[in-house]
Parts: C-alpha cells; sequence; structure tokens
C-alpha cells in the first residue's frame, strides 16, 4: 500500500511587503497634508490675532483724536473756549507756536514739502518731525503721543477772499455762520486739521476733521 503524498504549499512574502509600502507611501502623504494644513491654521490664527489688535489700537486712538480737534477748535473760535487754550487772534497769519498755519502747506505760495495722497501734511508723515511740533495734545497716557496741525484752506496767508480760500458763506437770518464776526460779517474760511496718534508698539493713526 503506496502512502498517500502530502502537499506541501509554499506562500510568497513579497505581496505583503508592497502592502506595507504603499500604506507607509499613504500615511506620510497624509502626514504632509495634515502639517500643510496645520501650519494654514496656525497662520490665520496669527492674521486674526494682528487685525483684531490693530482694530484694538485703532479704537483706542480715536478718543484722544476728537479730544485734540476740540483742543484746535477752541483755539480757532472763542465761543468754544478751552481755558487751557490759546486763541489764534489773527487767522491771516501763520502762527507756529499754535501749529497753526494760515495757508494749506505744500503750496507754492506757502512753502513747505507736498502732502501725500492722504492728504497729510509732510511734518506729519514721520514721527520725529511730528514731535518736533511746539503744540501737542496731552492724552495722559505714557505710550501715546497727539500732534495734530491746522490749516486755513487758502492759497495764500491774507485775507480770506474769494480768489484765495475755500469760503462757506454767511447763513444770515436768522443766525449767523460761526466765526462771521471775526471776519467782518462775510464768509468764513474753511479749516483742516490733521491728527496724529502714535500709540504702543510702534502704530500710528490718522484723523483729520474739516471745521468751519
Amino acid at each position: 500500500m503506496k502512502p498517500n503524498p502530502i502537499a506541501i504549499s509554499t506562500s510568497h512574502a513579497t505581496p505583503s511587503r508592497r502592502q506595507r509600502g504603499v500604506v507607509l507611501f499613504v500615511a506620510l502623504i497624509v502626514m504632509v497634508a495634515m502639517s500643510l494644513a496645520a501650519i494654514a491654521l496656525i497662520r490665520s490664527v496669527d492674521t486674526t490675532n494682528a487685525i483684531v489688535g490693530n482694530l484694538a489700537f485703532r479704537l483706542a486712538s480715536i478718543l484722544p483724536a476728537n479730544a485734540s480737534v476740540e483742543q484746535a477748535a477752541a483755539a480757532l473760535f472763542s465761543d468754544a473756549d478751552i481755558a487751557t487754550v490759546v486763541h489764534i487772534p489773527d487767522k491771516s497769519i501763520n502762527v507756529p507756536a499754535e501749529n497753526y498755519f494760515a495757508c494749506r502747506q505744500g503750496l507754492p505760495a506757502c512753502g513747505g514739502p507736498v502732502e501725500d495722497a492722504r492728504g497729510v501734511p509732510a511734518v506729519l508723515q514721520k514721527k520725529t518731525t511730528a514731535s518736533a511740533l511746539p503744540k501737542k495734545f496731552d492724552a495722559n497716557e505714557s505710550d501715546t503721543h497727539v500732534t495734530y496741525l491746522i490749516e486755513r484752506m487758502c492759497l495764500a496767508t491774507g485775507p480770506a477772499t474769494t480768489g484765495n480760500c475755500d469760503l462757506v458763506p454767511p447763513k444770515g437770518n436768522p443766525g449767523n455762520t460761526l466765526g462771521d464776526a471775526e471776519s467782518g460779517g462775510g464768509s468764513v474760511p474753511f479749516y483742516r486739521v490733521t491728527v496724529r496718534v502714535d500709540g504702543p508698539k510702534n502704530t500710528a493713526s490718522f484723523v483729520q476733521a474739516m471745521l468751519k
């Protein structure tokens, strides 16, 4: 009687190794994709924090800027008087001690460097030149510095005539335009107040107001 032959099966490990290699490759791709997503998320959070911080600094600069505009108005108009502000009696001439100029800075007849595209006078564009102006607003904060400049919207110093200044006509009865009594009852010029606020972390904000 012949014994039954025993079937011997053999297996090859090559397909298994190939499968493990594919899984490793896919895992590396997933890790790279997750790393890129994490980097993008971190950059997005940093950008959001920077924007929120800038908005906070901007909002913090509004209050001292508004107060400095009020101080400038008190220097221009007697009925907006503040006890600590010196009133400018003659607005047809420059008063550098009060940061007041009787004509728009940068014009040929008024001299000085031209303003930038935002309308900010050259003297306020840099912190070093702005800090050299004699008149400042005290914000009562060690890390906040406020400087302003008053410009009469005229081509040159002298009388506020139609050909020289940007004027607003008087109202007539029952009331007069603010400042008519000081200019002989005629039309009065516009005044532009530009404020520079230097805050924490080298932030700078600019505010402009037109007064009449």
